[in-house]
């Protein structure tokens, strides 16, 4: 009987070792998988009625420490948040350009005034007026490169989106159907841990893209649920998570007004009942829609405002100058002289005009033609100001409103009309014009005539939608940095930038040959401080010339974006050191598992040795018989 129990012993010996030895070739053969987790064969002692009878092999457990992994899933969520937000920022960065940069838009900027104070200290020089127009138009194709950029890194964003989401439903899918598995593996008796190793690596995928909490059920299943609680795996049930791509983005678009979010189970009905884009804040996901509709919009709004102030100074004191295109003709077909940039629905509302403006055509020479007009100050309408212009004109040329409600003048091929305001020294002479533009119901202040109708604009900014263009107080403003150009007349026949005046006194004006006072008020418009508003995600309010602001908007992307990295080192040391440590726990070390390979191969010999100790012990009781 004890010879029985002896062999039966070392048979139960022989078979675990021999298990103990195939786990142990396992964890050799995947000692450089970082997705495999070390298995360890768990070893019982058999009892039988109460006795010993060898040793059973519990189960292939794996080596894994769960808090250790949790806080490594945390982490590099974490981390991946900060990474892809850092390379948006680098990208804005690159955009910006650095300080030493000589062609940043602040040095354009800068080029642009030097331009204007060469044409103003010599309005006699021809190529002083090309040189001002061409960096006047350098600049602001600059500006629409920058606001094309930041659009297409929207753009970018909402793919990156819609390629994490698919990954996310793939992790998904991965995880529900090795859930659904695990269950009858674990009643069949076979082992799991491979499964749950790809299980692990599909949580640790979705742990990059979203921040996420999860919890292990007495099936061995893993349910998932984002940190809001929205279930994205329950058992095998897997959630579906949609989303709308956009393959065009303009700075107007924003969400979820237009731009999608993320939807729970939508079944093809997307809605704000199921939109938990607000659930997903951290994680690549997380940074990507954060960079999308907060830090790259901030960037425009940023170049919406510089290109806002360039515009309405600028455009203010050119709109003073004389030197307004020689007539193309008042035929039909036309094109007009002036073309105001400012749109009347209501050619009848409402406007009052605060001093007078006076009228009179010139020669090529700058002398004038026939006698003085006036446009009388008090209240009145776009439309008598066009009935009074048009009179005055006479033969000479026509004024009205064309289909979208802008005022145009049309001359004579051998005149051009020049406007000069008689408002108080202290605001420029221009004339102050109240109206309601925004339709608010409230009266703005615009200063000067011919700059409140944008008759003689520089710069111009056509709206994304419409061919109407935005002007001061007029049209949503946000997104013209994507569209400011000078006026196309000016770039085709320089000569036609203002740089002086209507001088002498009424009714005798001329506009001399040396007139150079636009030119030089232009220039000093660059020299002057303007107050720029706060920016959410973006520079606080503050009071500096338009380059100044230029490079407020630099430093603020290069600190902002430095910010970025300091913590993406941090970061990444952080979750470096923690997957170390996870590395460690359940990695495979190969001195370790050599040196087990030797003890079990002892234990299997020594079994074996057993066995045939116990067999010839056998055949001598069987001889003594």
């Amino acid at each position: 009987m004890s010879l029985t129990i002896a062999l039966n012993n070392a048979l139960t010996g022989l078979r675990v070792n021999q298990s103990a030895l195939a786990v142990t070739s396992s964890n050799l053969a995947n000692i450089n998988n970082a997705n495999y987790s070390r298995k360890v064969l768990l070893q019982e002692t058999q009892v039988i009625a109460g006795v010993g009878a060898g040793v059973t092999a519990d189960t292939i457990r794996r080596n894994v420490n769960t808090l250790i992994q949790r806080d490594f899933r945390e982490e590099t969520t974490t981390l991946a948040s900060i990474q892809t937000e850092s390379n948006y920022l680098n990208r804005i960065q690159q955009m910006f350009g650095s300080v030493a940069n000589k062609n940043s838009v602040g040095d354009l900027i800068d080029k642009f005034n030097a331009s204007l104070e060469n044409l103003g200290s010599s309005p006699e020089i021809s190529s002083n007026y090309f040189t001002s127009v061409n960096n006047g138009s350098i600049l602001a194709q600059r500006i629409r490169d920058m606001a094309n950029t930041v659009q297409s890194e929207r753009i970018r964003a909402d793919q990156e989106i819609k390629l994490a989401v698919d990954d996310i439903e793939q992790q998904l899918a991965i995880i529900a159907e090795i859930n659904g598995t695990i269950p009858g593996q674990t009643a069949l008796g076979l082992p799991t841990g491979d499964l749950e190793d790809k299980r692990d690596q599909a949580i640790d995928k979705l742990a990059e893209y979203m921040d996420i909490q999860y919890f292990q059920t007495d099936k061995n299943q893993v349910n998932v649920l984002t940190k809001t609680g929205h279930t994205l795996i329950s058992g095998s049930f897997k959630a579906d998570l949609s989303f709308r791509q956009t393959t065009l983005i303009t700075a107007n678009e924003t969400y979820p007004a237009v731009l999608d979010g993320i939807h729970l189970n939508a079944g093809g009905n997307a809605s704000a009942a199921n939109d938990i884009t607000s659930s997903i804040t951290s994680g690549k996901l997380g940074a990507l829609f954060k960079a999308r509709d907060t830090i790259l919009p901030s960037m425009t709004n940023q170049l919406d405002q510089m290109s806002e102030k360039l515009r309405d100074q600028v455009n203010r004191i050119h709109n003073r100058g004389a030197n307004t295109p020689i007539g193309l003709g008042t035929g039909a077909l036309d094109p007009a002289t002036m073309l105001g940039s400012r749109s009347f629905p209501n050619t009848a509302q409402a406007m009052t005009i605060g001093s007078d403006v006076n009228m009179v055509l010139l020669d090529s020479s700058g002398a004038m033609v026939g006698g003085m007009g006036t446009i009388a100050a008090g209240a009145t309408t776009p439309a008598a100001v066009q009935a009074s212009i048009n009179g005055f004109l006479g033969a000479n040329g026509s004024a009205s409103f064309d289909a979208n409600g802008r005022l145009q003048i049309k001359l004579n091929s051998n005149v051009k009309l020049a406007f000069k305001d008689t408002g108080a020294t202290t605001n420029g002479g221009d004339s102050v014009i109240q109206y309601d533009a925004d339709g608010d119901t409230v009266l703005e202040d615009y200063n000067g005539f011919s700059n409140f109708f944008g008759l003689n604009d520089f710069f111009v900014t056509p709206q994304l939608s419409t061919t109407v263009p935005a002007v001061e107080g007029q049209g949503i403003q946000t997104g013209i940095s994507s569209g400011i150009v000078v006026r196309q007349d000016m770039i085709d026949s320089p000569s036609n930038i203002s740089r002086g005046s209507l001088s002498g006194t009424p009714p005798n004006y001329t506009l001399g040959p040396g007139n150079n006072d636009v030119a030089l008020q232009l220039a000093a418009v660059f020299e002057q401080n303007h107050t720029f508003n706060s920016v959410a995600n973006g520079p606080d309010t503050t009071s500096t010339t338009i380059s100044g602001y230029a490079g407020v908007m630099l430093s603020y992307s290069a600190t902002t974006a430095q910010a970025a990295e300091n913590s993406l080192s941090f970061q990444t040391s952080l979750t470096g050191d923690l997957q170390v440590k996870m590395q460690n726990e359940s990695g495979v070390n190969m001195d370790e598992e050599l040196a087990n390979m030797v003890i079990f191969q002892n234990a299997y010999n020594a079994a074996a040795r057993v066995i045939q100790i116990t067999g010839e012990m056998l055949d001598t009781v069987i001889e003594l018989a």
